[in-house]
């Protein structure tokens, strides 16, 4: 939501040379492309067990 409503804070957050929060923020959005894929996957299949 910050990324969408307010852009200029996201890029201030995600600056690696000015904000503390840039890597944590990394390290969070590789995590979440390793795993959602996954999630979403499991989910959709787990739904489609249900018909």
């Amino acid at each position: 939501m910050l990324a969408r409503y307010q852009p200029a804070q996201w890029a201030n957050h995600i600056n690696v040379d000015g904000s503390r929060h840039a890597v944590p923020i990394e390290k969070i959005l590789e995590r979440a492309m390793e795993h959602l894929p996954v999630l979403i996957a499991d989910t959709i299949d787990e739904v489609a067990a249900w018909s």
